[in-house]
């Protein structure tokens, strides 16, 4: 037998580390991945919980302008909206809330028949958008005629610790006099 450098590392060569080494970075790795993976779903899961869901402050939001116009009852819209909110209608700002209850109890009585179809489209947690289309009658009254009226608009809600600050509203109204 031939001693030779090269015959001393024949019996190394002969066991292959690289599975082990490969396992043990595999674990770590995984590990790693693993906390990562948890601390991004806590995260996750923390920023969108339900509380300071867009789409369930929209539904609270909806729910609220719904009582208020059908019954009246403008406690749930008021703890959804800030002393100082700012509604940009077409043609007309609403500036506090005592502006949008007043809007709301006096238009309640110029209106009978109301249908409102509220729809949630998009939302981060300081903006909220929703599509808005109605239907009522306007009453006449002694001058004019009553008016069938339709709307549709587009609203964005900005929010401010989870409290409606600005609202903004286009689209379109349309009204046709009414005949006997």
């Amino acid at each position: 037998m031939t001693c030779s450098p090269a015959g001393a590392y024949v019996p190394i060569k002969s066991v292959d580390l690289r599975a082990t080494a490969t396992a043990r970075i595999l674990a770590t790795m995984n590990l790693k991945t693993l906390v990562c993976s948890a601390v991004f779903t806590g995260l996750l899961v923390t920023a969108c919980s339900r509380e300071n869901s867009p789409h369930e402050f929209a539904d609270r939001f909806i729910a609220a302008e719904n009582q208020a116009w059908a019954t009246g009852n403008i406690g749930d819209l008021k703890a959804l909206e800030d002393t100082d909110v700012v509604y940009h209608l077409p043609g007309l700002d609403l500036t506090g809330w005592k502006a949008h209850e007043d809007f709301i109890l006096n238009g309640r009585n110029t209106v009978s028949n109301l249908k409102q179809d509220w729809k949630y489209l998009s939302g981060e947690i300081n903006h909220i958008v929703l599509a808005y289309a109605s239907s009522a009658v306007i009453k006449g009254d002694d001058k004019n005629p009553a008016q069938a009226t339709s709307n549709n608009y587009l609203f964005v809600l900005k929010l401010k610790n989870q409290k409606v600050v600005e609202v903004w509203a286009n689209g379109s109204t349309s009204n046709k006099p009414l005949t006997n």
